[in-house]
């Protein structure tokens, strides 16, 4: 069984496509660099909700948990959230 070598073509596609694959891959990397800082963390928030929950497994403590928060109130900080987003991308 005689192994075959690449053609010149099917090597220089190799290289393309390698090529093509690392400038995407900086791209990326960039992109994430440079848009890591415009986002708001809300983790002062998040830290807050768990310090406030209750580890009982319990079903009617869980239910406490749970109705701690309106929906009406998750979907004005969900809201909230998308407007600051929205507002730091425009700037």
């Amino acid at each position: 069984m005689a192994h075959s070598p690449m053609s010149p073509a099917t090597r220089s596609v190799s290289w393309i496509t390698l090529g093509i694959a690392l400038v995407v891959m900086i791209l990326v990397a960039v992109g994430i660099f440079y848009l890591k800082d415009s986002f708001p963390t809300n983790e002062d928030s998040v830290i807050e909700a768990l310090e406030t929950q209750n580890d009982s497994t319990e079903p009617a403590v869980i239910e406490e948990d749970l109705t701690a928060q309106s929906p009406d109130e998750f979907d004005q900080e969900i809201d909230a959230a998308f407007a600051e987003l929205d507002a730091s991308l425009a700037e």
